[in-house]
Order: C-alpha cells, then structure tokens, then sequence
C-alpha cells in the first residue's frame, strides 16, 4: 500500500512529463505493484481504487489474499502441528528439539497458501486487458524469488524463467516461510524474495540504470505510547525483528553496491529513525490503507526537498523505451556484466519496486509499510573516464 502512495505522488509531481520507466523489479508484496505498473496501470488509479474502497477486480481486499476457507485450514494445519508435537510428548519426548525434529515430516509446510493471490493477480490484469505473460509487456518486468532447495536467488521475466505466467511469479514471490506454503511451479518450491535479501536493485544496476531509486518502508517500528514491543506480542516481536534484519541487510547493501556499480547513483527514501508505531502491523488491512495515505503525504514532501533532483531528472529523461536484451537478462541472472553495455533505469518494490529509463535511470525500491518522516540516504559516484 505504501508503494502505491509514494508512486502516486511521482506521478502527480511528474504531471506526464519525463519518459517513465523501462525496468519493474517487483519483490514479495512489491511485485503486485511492480506487475500493475509494468502492465501500464497507473498508480494513482490503483490508490483511488483503494482509498474509496470501490467494488473493482484491483481492490486488494481481504479475500485477494486469504479465501473463504482460508483460516478454516489454517486451523486445521494448526491441529496438525500441536498433534505431531503432542504426540512425541506422549510418547516420552522432554527436550523440545527433541521433539520437533521427531515430528519434523508431520509439521505443515505452512498455515495458508497463495492461490487466492494469484487468481487475484490473473483476474485483476485481465480485468485491465492486461496480459499475464512477461514477454506481451511493453516495459521489462522482473520478480526474483529463492528456490527453497538451492537456496538460489531467481528471477522471473529473465532467462529461462521468462514464460513463467506473471500471476505464479507474484504468488512464488510473496510465498513467507512458515505462514504461506511454498509456491511451487514446474516441480520447483520457491519463497519470498525478501529471503536473505532487502532489495534487488543489482538487478536494475546491471541491467544498466543509472540512477536507481529506492523506496524503504520496511524500517523498525519506535512505539509512541510508552509501551513496549513485547507487550504486543509473539506476531509484533517478530514482525520487529525482520524489519531489523532487513533494515540492517539493506544498508550494508547499498554500501556493497556503490562500490560495485560506481557509475550508478542510489537514493534511499524511508521513513526517519524516529518513526512512531502508527501503522500496526504490516499485514493487517486497516493498517495497510493507513499506509496508503501516509506514502503518499510523506513522498510528496520528499519529492519537494531530497527528492528535487530525482524529479528534474526524470522530467528531463528522454523517452527512449528499453527491453533487456538476452545478453542483459543474462546478466541480471548470472551477475555478469558484459563490458560497454548501457545500462537501463528501473524501478524496485518489494516489498521492493525498481524503475528506470534510458539514460537517466531510477531504480525504485519498496518494502513494507511504516510509518514517520521520510529521509534520504544517497550515494552518488562520478563515472571513471
């Protein structure tokens, strides 16, 4: 939701001017929007759609993520995994390692699946003409996801992974350990993007961006009422602890990439360190809109201040449209890049979304809602003669 209103205020700040983007990289929640926008769908139609909560094929509504039946398996998969605990209790088990990893084959591989996200991601493009295949879009959209047992990063869009449909690239993408199933496609069991990574803007770097812009809202929550994460509970306190990880993950990150890529300039835009614990827990829907709003108050202010130079820019960017060529999709697989190509922008969601364009190219990078005054973090370079 966050991703949507910073992206609307881009649009409305931009007012038509510029090129646009040539390059989506959508991860986990990021790449429903990256797939949106990709697909030609502008995001201040999407945050009407949401903040009116009209009756509309794109309104994310409870059920475009948890079916009908959704909690009755939950559950029911709970059952199971307090049975194969209990059972090994019975059975003499003390040691609670002990007794998991007895019970380990009879432990669900999650609490829910992601079959309603994806028939909601194939209904919702259709609804829009939208094709639901990579190789129909006129901007190059990529969706990396962890294959579960190489412990590898993929990307779908690029390589061999391109004719994968963009629905399943999504639902494989957003796939959390422990709460959602892994999402299997083709015999192979993949996982949320967001696994071991806190964004994918390299992919947009080799692709050839030149300036990539990076969208956090995934930054620790500092509660504002005096009381404590813990009072909150097991879910906050480990909501916490990924946002954390992930903050931490995505700082070291952005050093390693300008030293690797020193012809690319990065922009960092989150939330300030003084964030309060305004929007409650990403998931929830009431959250969600919350964040809605405050992505797009909030940008709106950046893009009036850090964020003046990114605007002049794009506003300045020819319009010169880019696919990746097979070359290019190798190298945003192989992390190889051939020597003197050019490089396209891009535009990162992911709770990621990457963006960009010929020549001047953004690079922008979501993750999930919080909330506080933004700030910027951005690492410029000078191109080597």
């Amino acid at each position: 939701m966050y991703e949507v209103g910073a992206m609307t205020a881009l649009e409305e700040r931009l007012n038509g001017s510029g090129a646009g983007f040539d390059i989506y990289v959508g991860c986990s929640a990021g790449s429903v929007v990256a797939s949106l926008l990709a697909s030609g769908i502008r995001a201040s139609e999407v945050y009407h759609i949401l903040e009116e909560d009209l009756d509309d094929p794109l309104n994310f509504r409870r059920g475009g993520l948890f079916a009908g039946d959704a909690f009755r398996l939950a559950c029911t998969r709970f059952g199971r995994f307090v049975w194969a605990i209990s059972k090994h209790v019975l059975r003499g088990g003390r040691c609670l390692p002990d007794v998991l990893a007895r019970a380990e084959r009879e432990l669900p591989a999650g609490f829910f699946t992601l079959a309603a996200l994806e028939r909601f991601m194939r209904i919702g493009l259709a609804s829009r003409g939208s094709s639901n295949s990579f190789g129909d879009l006129a901007r190059t959209l990529l969706i990396p996801a962890v294959d579960l047992n190489t412990a590898e990063r993929v990307v779908f869009g690029a390589d061999a992974l391109a004719s994968v449909p963009i629905s399943d690239a999504i639902a494989a993408s957003s796939a959390i350990p422990g709460f959602f199933d892994p999402y299997m496609i083709d015999g192979r069991d993949y996982v949320d993007g967001g696994v071991g990574f806190c964004g994918h803007a390299d992919l947009a770097a080799e692709a050839g961006a030149d300036v990539v812009f990076v969208v956090n809202p995934l930054v620790p929550h500092r509660p504002a009422d005096g009381v404590s994460v813990r009072a909150r509970g097991v879910y906050t306190i480990m909501e916490q602890a990924g946002r954390i990880y992930s903050q931490n993950l995505l700082q070291l990150g952005m050093g390693s990439l300008a030293v690797k890529y020193p012809r690319t300039e990065f922009h960092l835009l989150q939330p300030s360190g003084d964030t309060t614990l305004r929007l409650g827990p990403s998931m929830g829907f009431e959250a969600s809109r919350t964040a809605l709003r405050f992505g797009y108050t909030s940008t709106r202010a950046w893009l009036d201040a850090q964020g003046a130079p990114l605007v002049r820019s794009l506003a300045q960017a020819p319009p010169v449209p880019v696919r990746l060529s097979s070359t290019a999709e190798e190298a945003a697989v192989s992390d190889v890049h051939a020597p003197g190509e050019t490089e396209p922008g891009g535009c990162y969601c992911s709770q990621t979304l990457i963006c960009s364009v010929e020549g001047w190219k953004p690079v922008r990078r979501r993750c999930r809602s919080s909330s506080g005054d933004p700030e910027t973090t951005m690492t410029r370079s000078v191109p080597s003669a």
